[in-house]
């Protein structure tokens, strides 16, 4: 599914980013340019950011 139209960024690529390490919005746009163009992607690249931060915190909290 693509969470920014302007840029053609899927979902896939932001969770790929976020396996990378990336833990922020701003490098979110750094790597995908997400929101430069007419910002309607932004609270949905929010949302896919913080839900797969919470299940890689979830799943260090199970491997401790």
């Amino acid at each position: 599914m693509y969470i920014c139209i302007c840029n053609r960024v899927s979902d896939k690529s932001i969770k790929a980013s976020i396996k990378e390490g990336a833990t922020t919005m701003r490098e979110l746009y750094k790597k995908h340019s997400i929101g430069n163009q007419c910002g309607k992607c932004c609270g949905c690249a929010k949302k896919l950011l913080n839900s797969e931060l919470i299940k890689v915190a979830d799943g260090q909290a199970q491997v401790a």
